[in-house]
C-alpha cells in the first residue's frame, strides 16, 4: 500500500458516489474530503485483517475488494465482493471494536479512508448521515442472511444459478453475462469447491442451459436456469 494524492474537488466527486453520503449537505463533505486519506492498493494486498482495531472507514474510488473469513483448515468463505463507491468496514468502524472479516483486494485499487473520530464528529453534525449508514448495513444484513440460507439448505446448481441470473439483471442482459472474479474465487463467493463448480458448469453446458467461453457465460435457457435458481435439481 502506498498514500497519494488528489485535489480536494476530486476527492467531492469520489464521496458524492458513495452511496452512504448521498444526502450529506455539500459543505459538509468538503470538509469530509479534506480529513480522508488516498490510499493505493496492488492486486492481493491486504487492507485490513480481521481482528484488527476498526479505526476508521473505507470507501472504494475504483477496484475490486473481497470480505472473507478463514476456517482453522485455511479454507476461505468469501462474504462479498465490493467495487466502486461501496463502503467497507463501516459497521465495525462505527462500533469501536474490531473488524470481522479480512479485506484483500483483488485488483489493484484506490481507496480513500476516515478516521473513526472524523466521521463521529461529522455524523453528529450531520444525522442524515447515520440514517444513510443504517440503510447501507440494513442492505448488507439482508444480504448475508441470504447467503446464510443459501449456504445451509441450498445446491451449488441453485447458489450458481442465481448468481448468473443476479448478473444479468447487473448488466441488463438477458442473454450473456461475465464473470467479475476467476473461477476459483466464484467458488469462494458461492461456498463450494474450485471442483465442485468446474462440475456443475459442465453438467449446465451439457443441458445446453448455459455455454462458457473463458469469462463469458451465455444464457441459452433462461427458463430451466431460473428453474434451477428455484431449487429444482440439475
Amino acid at each position: 500500500m502506498k498514500r497519494v494524492t488528489a485535489p480536494l474537488e476530486q476527492r467531492l466527486i469520489w464521496l458524492q458516489g458513495c452511496p452512504l453520503f448521498a444526502e450529506v449537505a455539500p459543505e459538509h463533505l468538503k470538509d469530509l474530503a479534506g480529513l480522508m486519506s488516498i490510499r493505493r492498493y496492488e492486486p492481493g494486498e491486504t487492507v485490513f485483517q480481521e481482528g484488527d482495531t476498526a479505526d476508521g472507514l473505507y470507501i472504494i474510488v475504483d477496484g475490486q475488494v473481497k470480505i472473507g473469513r478463514y476456517a482453522p483448515d485455511g479454507r476461505e468463505q468469501v462474504l462479498h465482493i465490493f467495487e466502486e463507491g461501496e463502503p467497507l468496514g463501516e459497521a465495525a468502524m462505527f462500533e469501536g471494536g474490531h473488524f470481522p472479516a479480512t479485506a484483500q483486494t483483488l485488483t489493484a485499487a484506490t481507496i480513500l479512508f476516515l478516521l473513526r473520530a472524523d466521521f463521529l464528529y461529522l455524523a453528529e453534525k450531520k444525522p442524515a448521515l447515520l440514517l444513510n449508514l443504517l440503510a447501507v448495513l440494513s442492505r448488507r444484513l439482508r444480504r448475508f442472511v441470504q447467503m446464510i440460507d443459501d449456504l445451509a439448505l441450498k445446491e451449488v446448481s441453485t447458489r450458481l444459478a442465481k448468481h448468473l441470473l443476479e448478473l444479468s439483471e447487473e448488466a441488463d442482459s438477458s442473454h450473456e453475462v461475465f464473470l467479475t472474479t476467476s473461477k476459483t474465487m466464484l467458488a469462494a463467493r458461492l461456498g463450494a469447491v474450485a471442483e465442485t463448480l468446474s462440475r456443475t458448469l459442465a453438467r449446465m453446458q451439457r443441458r445446453g442451459i448455459i455455454q462458457v467461453d473463458g469469462r463469458r457465460v451465455l444464457l441459452k435457457n433462461r427458463e430451466a436456469l431460473e428453474a434451477l435458481a428455484e431449487g429444482e435439481k440439475l
